[in-house]
């Protein structure tokens, strides 16, 4: 296991969507919260607490810090003198020097870097800790303001330990090449600027494995994944402050207790979904053995599909169709991801053979498809007929709905546009909070396209 998962860890480095999704199905947490503990130790040693002796916490003498003594008056200069002798026969210990720490500005970012970094020592293991209990829920938290995927408690007990898992592996594979190159920083005599820059370059580089992370674990685009890494990312310096402050609180045995019990019962067995996906993916490899077993083809390109792992996705719907022509789901799929990457022939192919056989293919969403890439390729007349065939059997999807608007608006019925615009923009006003937030990309696409429609007065577009 040891060795497999440190295979994983290296492939991160130049395959990190594949890695992400081997982390899912081979990974272990275990392994990965070992590893980020060592690598904290490493990086404190390092960067940080350099950066933090040489620009948090800058100790200066207090002599250095005194205003030049007041000028003496005559009366007193005999006094004075008596008093300088005094003090010149004393020895001071320089250990008993009082002293005065100050924060120096941070290059390029100055004094307001301090509000949302801190290189404050902590505990190695509260790195581990931070990364569990405050940057994945939040994490998680961030994510359904872009994405309702499912409520929070929900999302939470469904993903949490398989996020948890990718979290760990991709915070020690970005940290440790920089905590690795700053012990050369003594022997090459490079200062504290460079030990900021690599710090920087180690927070980067795990920004960039969490986009990956999120739309392997979530299938999210790639915008949705950069917001969310963006804002959670605030959540890794607030463990620094709290857990420099709670530590000894945190690590009490009797905390540590009631957390298990608290994950246990009220959240659940967070890691039981984690072992689930797990098995049901092994299980779906094993039955691959079979020649005969189309469906189970068909299932892992289902997954590597969510994971946006397209390439693996499309040898498995081609091999469900090789073993059985007759597998309309596996090329309904490859049509799908052929219109995605633009190549319309081959997706109005695909699309073909499955409406040929069945017109009423994955709840009728086949002839929206069809109609979509007819649209793409400026096929108006054609992507009308399908998508009127759409609409009439599904009447409240508003992807159908925006597409038979775009056709009729290239075709020259401004009204019939407009009111397929405006149906579309009821339809998601309609729909359930969790359905609206994923559909309102229609409902803007289709305000934009009536503010441009010359019956329609502007206003009615932002209504």
């Amino acid at each position: 296991m040891i060795w497999q998962n440190t295979k994983i860890l290296l492939r991160l480095y130049y395959r990190p969507l594949a890695a992400m999704s081997s982390i899912i199905d081979e990974g272990s947490w275990l392994y990965g919260a070992v590893l980020v503990a060592a690598v904290s130790m490493l990086l404190q040693f390092s960067l940080t607490t350099r950066i933090y002796t040489d620009y948090e916490a800058v100790v200066v003498p207090a002599q250095q810090s005194e205003q030049p003594p007041p000028p003496v008056a005559p009366a007193q200069a005999a006094t004075s003198a008596d008093a300088q002798a005094s003090a010149d026969d004393y020895e001071y210990d320089d250990e008993e020097e009082p002293a005065t720490i100050v924060r120096r500005p941070l290059p390029l970012v100055g004094d307001a870097g301090w509000w949302v970094v801190s290189f404050q020592p902590y505990n190695v293991f509260s790195t581990v800790l931070g990364l569990a209990l405050l940057y994945v829920p939040a994490t998680i938290l961030v994510l359904l303001f872009f994405d309702p995927v499912g409520s929070f408690s929900v999302v939470l007990r469904r993903d949490y330990a398989t996020l948890l898992a990718c979290t760990l592996m991709a915070w020690a594979a970005s940290h440790l090449p920089f905590a690795l190159a700053g012990l050369a920083l003594e022997r090459l005599h490079l200062g504290t600027p460079i030990a900021l820059i690599l710090w920087s370059l180690g927070a980067l580089s795990f920004g960039l494995l969490m986009t990956f992370a999120l739309r392997t674990v979530f299938g999210i685009s790639l915008g949705h994944a950069l917001s969310t890494v963006s804002i959670s990312w605030l959540a890794l310096q607030v463990q620094v402050h709290l857990f420099a402050m709670a530590s000894p609180l945190l690590f009490s045995p009797f905390v540590l207790y009631y957390a298990y019990i608290y994950l246990r019962g009220d959240i659940g067995d967070i890691g039981f979904s984690y072992r689930q996906r797990r098995d049901f993916r092994r299980h779906l490899e094993q039955a691959t053995v079979n020649p005969r077993d189309a469906e189970a083809h068909y299932q892992l390109g289902l997954v590597y599909q969510h994971r946006r792992q397209t390439t693996e996705a499309m040898k498995r719907f081609t091999r469900a169709i090789e073993i059985d022509p007759q597998e309309l789901d596996a090329r309904f799929q490859l049509g799908r991801i052929a219109r995605e990457q633009n190549r319309l022939q081959e997706a109005l192919d695909h699309f073909s053979i499955v409406v040929a056989q069945d017109d009423r293919h994955a709840h009728h969403e086949i002839w929206r498809e069809i109609g979509a890439t007819y649209v793409a390729a400026s096929m108006h007349t054609e992507a009308r007929e399908a998508l009127a065939t759409y609409v009439e059997r599904r009447p409240f999807d508003p992807e159908g709905l925006y597409y038979l608007g775009r056709s009729l608006k290239e075709l020259g019925h401004p009204a019939e546009s407009h009111e397929m615009f405006q149906r579309c923009i009821e339809a998601v006003k309609t729909m359930p909070y969790y359905r609206r937030s994923q559909l309102r990309k229609w409902r803007k696409l289709a305000q934009t396209q009536l503010s441009s429609l010359p019956t329609h007065n502007a206003s009615l577009a932002t209504s």
